[in-house]
């Protein structure tokens, strides 16, 4: 699609450098992820994706005129589109802008700074507030980011209560491509995903992996079939022939995923793979043969038929004792699955005996979008600071009909102290104080260069040092 960030802002933004006063010549805005959302942290992500897919274009001639066209068609008249400052930035070849924000994969408390942005030219100070829908659209890459750690979060006791080798690499598979909001939020929020997990069948996340984060080796998938291909078999023979053919035709040593509920979900584990034919091809088979059962309640789901695999393939206690169906047989539950049923199915679960590497899960829409908008965690990017004719002048929102929108106010710094954060503010500490305070907030942009560039694996490796301190703390 078109990209013309001379326009690619909302619409009352165009006029705002006719609204302020006049000699303002530096302007500094900050993003934060309000308190008093849905949570109370989050998993930052997506700004690196953000800077190079639209902060790295180049402001053309096309794009002014278009730009004058479309606003003075929305505004009927052209005294409100700044031809003459986009006229500069075109000269001069990039924006000039500053950007810094937080290492992405950190963790970090609702309330705090995020990322900051000012200008680093006086004439372009008014046009800073022009590029904050740019920046606030990390709110879902960060959203899908956060709901995924707090899974992890919320499962992984289960797994080191109950697992002999603890392994959640494709506990929490990514089948959101189709429910995402078209391609670049599948593309966000499935990047956001392989954060946490291994398993996903979103190959435009792990493409936007490769050309964003540099890593091309994150994400794997397996041969796993859908009602698609089930119902074409038909019914009764016709079952026990579809799960024949996946048998036959997909490498051995690979896991297979095989849909079950086209029919009769009760009735396919000991009538379709008890079938002799199937039941020995799946002992015999080295790679891992997993049912999806999906339809009725997920928590029914993944106990009944875990008695049915173990009724059918024999189980072992491990040395945890723990129940484990034999023959590398596993269930995998996608639908119903979300921030809330995960954790909760496996809490459950293994009050039953079972280990949880038993069954894994797979989610698409309840990750990727159902709920989570900007106000899922109260995103909002606010001016704190400006000078005006050479004077800094602190600038501050403070609405006593919702004192829970009230912005900061100065310079800020995101301060970190072990594993906790405080945003600094310059307007309450005396003077020089806030020199004494290390920010980690990093320059990520400036002038048309891009800064501290992160790895996909980098930020795995961040996450990952918070997600096990939160559990140290619990």
């Amino acid at each position: 699609m078109w990209k013309n960030s001379v326009i690619d802002t909302d619409a009352y933004k165009i006029t705002h450098w006719l609204q302020r006063p006049n000699g303002i010549n530096h302007f500094y805005s900050y993003g934060e992820a309000r308190k008093g959302g849905q949570h109370a942290e989050i998993c930052f992500f997506g700004m690196q994706y953000i800077l190079k897919e639209y902060f790295m274009q180049k402001v053309t001639q096309e794009n002014i005129e278009r730009g004058a066209a479309r606003c003075k068609r929305v505004f009927g008249t052209d005294k409100y589109f700044p031809k003459a400052i986009w006229e500069k930035v075109k000269k001069l070849g990039y924006f000039p802008l500053e950007i810094k924000c937080v290492k992405e994969g950190t963790v970090l408390p609702t309330g705090n700074v995020c990322f900051t942005i000012e200008s680093t030219e006086p004439w372009f100070a008014c046009m800073v507030s022009h590029f904050e829908d740019y920046l606030m659209w990390n709110w879902q890459a960060t959203g899908v980011a956060t709901r995924l750690f707090n899974i992890k979060k919320g499962i992984l006791p289960y797994f080191n209560q109950t697992c002999d080798t603890p392994d959640l690499s494709f506990a929490v598979n990514d089948f959101g491509l189709r429910g995402a909001v078209y391609r670049e939020g599948a593309v966000l929020g499935g990047m956001a995903m392989l954060i946490f997990s291994n398993g996903s069948d979103n190959l435009p996340a792990m493409e936007g992996i490769e050309e964003y984060y540099t890593d091309n080796n994150i994400g794997q998938s397996v041969w796993a079939t859908e009602h698609s291909v089930a119902t074409v078999w038909g019914p009764g023979r016709g079952e026990i022939d579809y799960v024949l053919a996946q048998l036959n035709r997909s490498e051995p040593h690979l896991p297979i995923s095989i849909v079950m509920d086209s029919y009769d979900s009760d009735g396919f584990i000991p009538n379709v793979l008890g079938d002799p034919e199937v039941k020995k091809l799946i002992i015999e088979r080295p790679g891992r043969v997993i049912p999806r059962p999906d339809s009725n309640d997920p928590l029914t789901n993944v106990i009944k038929y875990s008695e049915q695999l173990g009724k059918l393939f024999g189980y072992h206690l491990n040395n945890k004792e723990y129940k484990v169906v034999n023959h590398n047989v596993g269930l995998l539950q996608g639908d119903g699955m979300n921030e809330k049923s995960i954790p909760e199915i496996y809490k459950e679960y293994i009050k039953t005996g079972w280990s949880c590497e038993n069954f894994n899960t797979g989610s698409g829409g309840g990750l990727h979008t159902d709920g989570l908008c900007r106000d899922t965690d109260r995103w909002a990017v606010k001016v704190s600071h400006i000078e005006i004719e050479g004077e800094s002048v602190n600038v501050q929102k403070t609405p006593k009909s919702d004192m829970t929108k009230a912005s900061k106010a100065g310079l800020l710094k995101l301060h970190k102290s072990g594993n906790s954060f405080m945003t600094i503010q310059s307007s309450k500490e005396q003077f020089g104080a806030n020199n004494g305070y290390l920010d980690v907030l990093q320059t990520v942009y400036r002038n048309g260069e891009l800064f501290n560039d992160q790895t996909f694996t980098e930020i795995r490796k961040t996450a990952d040092d918070y997600l096990q301190h939160a559990l140290t703390k619990k």
